[in-house]
């Protein structure tokens, strides 16, 4: 008796998907591994980091509004400070933490890099054109000039 089963042609996967998954994949592993070691560094070391938890958390148990949480954390804090704070602290233990969470944020942002280059190569202009889109709104996002939130 003959088994004649045809199996189904498992299809091809384009090379940019390979690339996006595979930086994808790693970047996340990497900002998970950060932000495992982060918290335990802003909580060795309270006083190195920016925002001291110990009076951070004490503000907040106290019923403060944000704005004295900022205050209460050494930290005056205002619109698009973010990156300014990011980048003046990137050194610190809630720095790591931050560069923790900016990478694993923006992880579709570096995914889309080799993506597109792959679109490009094969001469697939218009998925290389919407990646290109995508990583520009993703971008401006970050920089806080678009609010993608609303």
């Amino acid at each position: 008796m003959e088994n004649n089963i045809t199996r189904p042609q498992i299809p091809e996967v384009h090379e940019s998907q390979l690339y996006y998954g595979a930086v994808v994949h790693w970047i996340t592993i990497i900002s998970c591994v950060i932000a495992l070691f982060a918290p335990v560094l802003i909580l060795l070391f309270p006083e190195a980091s920016l925002l001291n938890p110990n009076r951070i958390f004490g503000a907040i148990f106290a019923g403060k509004t944000p704005a004295e949480i900022w205050l209460a954390g050494g930290v005056d804090f205002q619109s698009f400070g973010y990156w300014k704070l990011f980048w003046q602290n990137v050194f610190n233990p809630d720095g790591l933490a931050s560069v923790g969470i900016a990478l694993g944020c923006s992880v579709t942002l570096w995914g889309l890099f080799p993506a597109a280059w792959a679109f490009l190569k094969k001469k697939e202009y218009f998925y290389a054109g919407v990646a290109l889109f995508v990583m520009a709104l993703i971008a401006l996002a970050m920089s806080g000039v678009v609010n993608m939130a609303g």
